[in-house]
């Protein structure tokens, strides 16, 4: 254990470095929102028109967390602002770094916090020198840190909320596993592919129905209180509208959002629309077709084989499916593989050249398009030929996709549990 929190320490500050060092675009939605949270207040946060970059898309989880970082950027500010202006020895230029990198830094930290927290899971699950061995290769994977230290996105957070759900569940700790991924949606809808994965290994835990009453209720309650102060009085309506008309509507219903899969390898890093056709269906219903066919089959591995490891297998891949075949992919939405495959890699070190491989992609896939730090070379390489290397890219995940899918059921026994 001792080790662990050496490996948690070093991350960590690895993680603060670089966290004040780069400013993502994305950001200034995040400064934005937690902003004006406190000058609209919740119940006209979502109402209102005038913002200084984008409407905001995302549920109210997200936007807590922004606002409480917003809180806690001025608590800290005003702390060292009073030492400024009362000890005549503290060196006044740190006001000026605070106002310029803290807050960007601050907005980072949910995301940091996170990947420390999925690591600690990964080593309380696999246990002593495989769980440290599982930590580390989680936590210094450049993937992990570019995504929470670097890019400062929310992939680390709603993903730390969607593998405690599945460990809790694995624990028979039903209530807990329900809030655990209410939570997650509550942040951010992308991980409701892992909803039925949890409801298959529950179902065959066989609950009484008292029980998935009180812990549907008591996740419910809890979402409910959260959304009360923006909803006017009716929180379940209101956040049913919420996801219907503004979290789903206001996505991309593009054939790739600069993901390097399938999609990207037939039609291009191009920004069209998928409602497009090929062949005979749009792209869209291809991408829903093709998510189907991979997931039916494994989430009848589940049903007739409920073990941490068929349901690891069965996650990871799963999380790949989706980002493959489904259309309107962000590059970030690869993230939730790595958490799981690092799992099933501590176990299997012989798939540890597949996760190396498809890490380097992923890296590659995050550096498109914003280019940081900028490799003149690199970006170059990766623009030549209309974009040429993405495509052979996301033909290479594909088949690392497609291969780990033939592995797994040519490996795997369906075992009645």
């Amino acid at each position: 254990m001792q080790h662990l929190w050496k490996v948690l320490l070093i991350a960590f500050l690895l993680r603060v470095v670089f966290a004040f060092i780069v400013w993502h675009p994305d950001l200034n939605n995040h400064v934005d929102w937690g902003i004006r949270f406190w000058q609209y207040g919740p119940e006209k946060f979502y109402s209102q028109n005038v913002w200084s970059f984008s409407w905001p898309n995302q549920p109210p989880g997200t936007i807590i967390i922004f606002a409480l970082v917003r809180k806690l950027f001025e608590l800290i500010f005003n702390f060292f602002w009073w030492v400024n202006v009362n000890l005549p020895v503290f060196p006044s230029a740190i006001m000026l770094f605070f106002e310029e990198r803290l807050y960007q830094a601050l907005l980072k930290l949910p995301a940091i916090l996170a990947d420390l927290g999925m690591a600690y899971l990964i080593f309380k699950f696999l246990k002593g020198k495989l769980g440290l061995w599982g930590a580390s290769l989680f936590l210094f994977n450049p993937v992990t840190w570019y995504n929470s230290a670097i890019w400062g996105q929310t992939d680390a957070t709603v993903n730390f909320f969607s593998l405690l759900s599945i460990m809790l569940l694995l624990e028979r700790k039903l209530k807990w596993s329900m809030i655990a991924i209410f939570t997650s949606l509550f942040i951010k809808v992308s991980l409701v592919i892992m909803v039925p994965i949890l409801a298959m290994v529950a179902i065959k835990q066989k609950y009484q129905i008292k029980d998935w009453l009180k812990s549907i209720l008591l996740a419910a309650l809890i979402v409910g209180g959260l959304t009360l102060p923006f909803s006017k009085g009716e929180p379940f309506s209101w956040l049913v509208n919420l996801y219907q008309t503004k979290v789903f509507e206001w996505q991309l219903h593009i054939i790739t959002a600069n993901a390097f899969n399938l999609w990207a390898t037939l039609a291009g890093i191009h920004e069209r629309p998928d409602t497009l056709f090929l062949g005979p269906l749009t792209y869209h219903n291809w991408g829903l077709i093709l998510f189907g066919l991979a997931a039916v089959p494994l989430l009848y591995k589940v049903y007739k084989n409920h073990d941490s490891k068929n349901i690891f297998w069965v996650a990871t891949l799963i999380a790949f499916a989706a980002f493959t075949f489904l259309t309107g992919m962000h590059e970030r939405y690869l993230y939730p593989l790595f958490p799981l495959f690092t799992i099933l890699v501590a176990w299997n070190r012989k798939l540890l050249p597949l996760l190396v491989g498809i890490s380097i992609i992923h890296l590659l896939n995050l550096y498109n398009f914003w280019w940081y730090p900028r490799v003149e070379w690199l970006v170059n390489l990766m623009s030549a030929g209309d974009r040429l290397l993405p495509r052979i890219l996301g033909l290479i995940t594909t088949a690392i996709f497609l291969w780990l899918y033939w592995y797994f059921f040519k490996t795997s026994k369906t075992v009645k549990k």
